[in-house]
């Protein structure tokens, strides 16, 4: 949940120095501050129209790495939307915003789960991260499964060695299970990593077992086409809810290996059975819990 104004402001200076916040004083009334998300907007379109504005001092001070990582300062879509503005200045934005959370703090008792989380939710929607893949393999091994979830989704993307794949798999959590395996099915070509996706369609976790068939299927395997549309069409919620899902994941995924055509068939079979909706939809490996997956 958002705060309000000027609690947002301090939610993001509360760990500056005093001459920080005294220069910030100079250009923002904290007796009624403006939202945070609209100024900050508002101070990059001023200096990209060569007007003068506070927007790389907001940078410098790191005052936009601190509101980035808060979900009580912005929302996802803000977060992401200010991180991206931040990009086109600093190609290395996506480094410093996870040393931001690192830094200073033991791990990983110290660092707070709504921040990890918020952190990963924003490098999953920059997108390439395989430079940052060694830290966030730290991840992988954080107490919380939901932050444990969407690193794996993340490193499923970028890590190239399937032995670190493998062992990332033997996690416990079939959440985490998962969303690895869409992440993996988000690469251009996720048939590298076949020898995973095959082992993981015996998974006794129902949502892993319909991602792996899912994205086999969608590398041409008939019989896992097959299945899936059996799975789609079951009366017990367990297996087709997990189906649907998977389907969609695998609707939503970019594919340009040459099986395409097999795949857009399963597709359009079971579009035709009614069971899965027409129109291409991104969706989530698990149910989402506060925005956590």
């Amino acid at each position: 949940m958002l705060v309000n104004r000027l609690d947002s402001w301090i939610a993001v200076v509360s760990e500056s120095s005093t001459s920080l916040i005294e220069k910030l004083s100079n250009v923002i009334n904290f007796a009624d501050p403006p939202e945070f998300f609209s100024f900050v907007c508002g101070q990059w379109e001023l200096e990209k129209a060569g007007t003068p504005s506070c927007w790389n001092f907001l940078v410098d001070s790191q005052v936009i790495l601190r509101a980035v990582g808060q979900r009580s300062v912005l929302t996802r879509e803000q977060a992401v939307s200010l991180a991206r503005l931040a990009m086109e200045d600093d190609e290395l934005f996506d480094t410093k915003l996870l040393r931001c959370l690192l830094a200073r703090r033991l791990w990983p008792e110290e660092v707070p789960v709504d921040e990890a989380m918020r952190t990963l939710e924003v490098l999953e929607a920059l997108g390439d991260s395989k430079r940052l893949s060694m830290t966030l393999l730290k991840f992988s091994k954080f107490p919380d499964k939901f932050v444990q979830s969407k690193a794996a989704k993340i490193l499923g993307r970028c890590i190239e060695s399937p032995d670190v794949l493998d062992e990332l798999f033997r996690n416990s959590d079939g959440r985490v299970r998962a969303n690895l395996l869409e992440g993996i099915g988000q690469r251009e070509l996720p048939g590298n990593f076949i020898r995973l996706i095959e082992r993981a369609t015996g998974d006794q976790h129902t949502r892993v077992s319909s991602v792996a068939m899912a994205l086999r299927a969608r590398l041409g395997h008939s019989g896992s086409a097959a299945l899936m549309k059996l799975r789609a069409k079951s009366k017990l919620d367990d297996v087709r809810k997990p189906a649907e899902i998977a389907l969609r994941i695998a609707d939503g995924l970019p594919c340009r290996d040459p099986q395409d055509v097999a795949k857009r068939a399963l597709l359009g079979d079971i579009d035709a059975l009614g069971v899965v909706n027409p129109e291409p939809a991104m969706g989530t490996t698990v149910d989402e819990v506060d925005g956590k997956a």
